[in-house]
């Protein structure tokens, strides 16, 4: 896909809400595709951002009060829309979203660093489409990020 067309998305959409389920996907790898960094919150339902900030408030300490090695891996420094950190992506496809009421799904394709990557982005419309869940589905790690989040796999806690 040639992106060049939406190259206004994230001025258009900013922390607005997307009207489409497809709108979202494009605001969200437009960006990401060129090696930009965007606000992932931006694009996160209520309840996938309760869960980041009780991750986010669960990881400054552990279960003693002793706080968490600042070397280990921060969970929500963690881009779920590329399975791992900010970096450019290649031969990203991205599917016509499937819509049923107010929910959605799309399958996300890409390559980074040359590790291929399939992964469902699940959609609710609440003021808008916005971000409820991403799973990774493809070769290698299997991992739900809204479990990531409220089940620590780290074991920080």
């Amino acid at each position: 896909m040639d992106w060049t067309l939406f190259g206004l998305l994230p001025m258009i959409f900013g922390g607005a809400p997307a009207d489409s389920p497809r709108a979202l996907l494009d605001a969200i790898y437009e960006p990401l595709q060129s090696g930009q960094q965007i606000n992932l919150e931006d694009y996160y339902t209520d309840h996938l951002m309760d869960l980041v900030a009780y991750n986010l408030q669960v990881n400054v300490v552990d279960n003693s009060g002793a706080p968490i090695e600042p070397d280990a891996p921060g969970i929500v420094a963690f881009n779920p829309f590329l399975n791992g950190p900010e970096s450019p992506v290649e031969a990203l496809a991205v599917s016509e979203p499937v819509v049923q009421g107010d929910t959605a799904v799309a399958l996300v394709s890409f390559e980074r660093a040359g590790q291929p990557t399939i992964l469902t982005v699940s959609m609710v419309h609440v003021e808008g489409w916005k971000v409820d869940d991403v799973a990774s589905v493809g070769a290698g790690e299997k991992w739900l990020y809204s479990w990531l989040l409220q089940y620590d796999p780290y074991n920080q806690q």
